[in-house]
């Protein structure tokens, strides 16, 4: 991933054409992940719009060392973004059950069916499974990003998995 790490340093330089391209490789990833946090794609647009703008800035600060400490970078934006998100939220109305909610598709419902089920699982299960699914990260990359060995990861997410499939069957 050198040509990772060459546009990385361009956009330290505020070369926009060097982020641009961060963005269109990255932004499927993030809007995933922050998909897997919130119900609302306009929410998880905000969510990734908000984490590429903090990155920008931020990339003054950042020393590039692989790819993984930078996805972890990113993907630690993305979760204090997805905090705030939250946040923000406890004094709104929900608005489940209004017309506004009624526009929601059955691959809509299916989706929120999966994270109802998933939000039951401890923060360290919920975390492997959007890095790995949402994010389509390979259990080494997660690894990286949340700070544990490559073992570990792969124990997480075979207990993961094993717990969602028979809270599933279960019900």
């Amino acid at each position: 991933m050198e040509k990772l790490k060459i546009l990385v340093e361009r956009s330290k330089d505020r070369d926009h054409e060097a982020f641009r391209e961060i963005f269109e490789v990255l932004e499927p990833r993030v809007f995933s992940y922050a998909c897997s946090h919130v119900e609302r794609r306009e929410d998880a647009m905000d969510i990734t719009q908000e984490t590429f703008i903090d990155l920008w800035k931020a990339l003054k600060k950042f020393s590039y060392r692989t790819p993984e400490e930078f996805y972890g970078f990113m993907f630690l934006i993305a979760k204090k973004k997805i905090a705030r998100f939250y946040k923000s939220k406890k004094n709104d109305v929900s608005l489940e059950g209004s017309e506004i909610d009624e526009g929601f598709t059955e691959e809509h419902e299916d989706h929120r069916f999966l994270l109802r089920h998933i939000g039951t699982l401890s923060e360290k299960y919920q975390e492997i499974l959007r890095l790995r699914y949402w994010s389509g990260m390979k259990l080494a990359e997660a690894a990286k990003i949340l700070g544990i060995d490559e073992g570990t990861a792969k124990v997480r997410h075979h207990r993961a998995l094993a717990m969602l499939r028979t809270r599933m069957e279960n019900r």
